[in-house]
């Protein structure tokens, strides 16, 4: 990896821990941001073309949102979405 790299990396790194104190839906914000552009990087590197593009960035941002909506929530649900006790240490 290249000096920039290494230095974009990081400064990623303190930009995220800054996310502490967030919402939820501030975090999915944030989350479908970061993996609509994760998801788009992916499909440059691979050399796509502009659907796969999109469909990438689609997808990413999606996850993203998942994602970054439950973060630190410490909320447990059944699949139907009703309230479910955590688990120990949860």
């Amino acid at each position: 990896m290249t000096k920039t790299m290494m230095l974009l990396l990081a400064v990623g790194g303190f930009s995220l821990s800054a996310c502490a104190s967030y919402t939820p839906n501030q975090n999915a914000a944030i989350g479908g941001l970061g993996g609509a552009a994760a998801g788009l990087a992916a499909a440059d590197l691979a050399d796509a073309n502009d659907s796969v593009k999109v469909a990438a960035a689609l997808a990413g941002a999606a996850g993203g949102a998942a994602i970054g909506s439950n973060t630190g929530a410490r909320r447990c649900t059944y699949a139907d979405g009703t309230p479910a006790p955590c688990p120990p240490r949860y």
